[in-house]
């Protein structure tokens, strides 16, 4: 079963006040061609099939509201299941709209994707109504999120898909600054404290926030971006990982603050993609380092002939990191019988 996720703008009303049917949208809709009767209809014409499900997106406006639910209504008596989800301060006040708005259609998208593919559905992204903006951010997460985007050109009048991408989002500075982005994303944080905390972190992080009435937030970018890590990260099969007794002692000697990062920290190891991205080689080891980045914590691991990942030094103070790789960290080391595994 598939699910269409259907972005609404005003085409469908503007088209009907000019055939004089603004009032009888339901009469305008069924004598009236798909190709004709909308932005929305022209090009679900062309990707419905028998047994999918749609999701219409509409603005808090009225006319958008009242849009979705004329379209809604059309399609449940044509034999797909519908809905109407409303995208809070999607309008047309434009300091909402800019930051509160477009955040918000963010959010509602990874949502609903979420859902469907939890539910066993594929899900398609029609971009084809509503504001140009909703369009451009619909069609960013539907290729963080692997969905596929289809919308109508406007001169040509043919179907366009996007589909999704080969090419591997790199989060490796979501993943290193991790407990930063969890922190934000939390609560609203007046901008004062969120400043006090950048002025440690890299100046990129600044490009994913922004400023709105004295808070600093994620920006619909960085929403997106943070959702689609968030994603990976709960999606991958975890590999095994095993602690040698060193590392073990070290986190059992850590601060209960710094023990809580660490877990984290080796939670997101056992990812993959996240180790793939985020670690780098060192001088003096011929273990990886992960992560990579201008933090505290450094994990010096290795994954074994049978894909398990091998911890064998954990360090959260530079000065003792710095000092073990003077003195050389090698696997030959750490005998494989002083390894247990670890869980969560």
């Amino acid at each position: 079963m598939r699910t269409i996720i259907a972005t609404v703008g005003t085409s469908l009303l503007n088209n009907a006040e000019r055939a004089g049917k603004r009032d009888d949208l339901q009469t305008y809709l069924r004598f009236t061609k798909p190709e004709k009767a909308s932005a929305e209809t022209n090009s679900l014409s062309r990707l419905l099939h028998e047994g999918d499900r749609i999701v219409f997106l509409h603005s808090q406006t009225e006319e958008g509201k009242r849009a979705a639910e004329a379209l809604a209504t059309f399609y449940k008596n044509n034999g797909h299941p519908a809905e109407l989800r409303e995208v809070t301060d999607l309008q047309y006040h434009e300091s909402r709209f800019k930051m509160r708005g477009l955040r918000a259609l963010v959010s509602v998208l990874v949502e609903i994707i979420r859902k469907e593919r939890s539910a066993g559905r594929e899900v398609l992204l029609n971009a084809t109504g509503g504001f140009k903006a909703e369009i451009a951010y619909a069609t960013l997460v539907g290729l963080l999120f692997d969905v596929p985007v289809y919308y109508i050109h406007e001169v040509f009048q043919e179907i366009i898909e996007l589909p999704p991408t080969p090419i591997s989002w790199d989060f490796s500075l979501i993943d290193t600054y991790a407990e930063f982005f969890h922190w934000i994303n939390a609560d609203l944080r007046q901008t004062a404290e969120v400043d006090r905390r950048l002025c440690l972190l890299p100046d990129e992080i600044r490009l994913l926030l922004v400023e709105e009435e004295g808070y600093t937030l994620l920006s619909p970018t960085g929403e997106a971006f943070y959702e689609a890590y968030l994603a990976h990260v709960e999606a991958a099969p975890p590999t095994p990982l095993y602690l040698h007794q060193r590392a073990v002692r070290a986190l059992e000697s850590a601060e209960p603050s710094v023990q809580q990062t660490l877990h984290q920290r080796l939670k997101r190891l056992r990812v993959p993609e996240m180790r793939k991205q985020n670690s780098h080689s060192v001088h003096g080891s011929d273990c990886l380092v992960y992560p990579s980045g201008n933090v505290a914590e450094r994990i010096l691991y290795y994954v074994d002939e049978r894909g398990e990942v091998r911890v064998c030094e954990i360090f959260w103070n530079h000065s003792d990191y710095e000092k073990a790789l003077a003195e050389g960290v090698y696997r030959a080391h750490y005998p494989r019988e002083q390894f247990a595994q670890w869980y969560p």
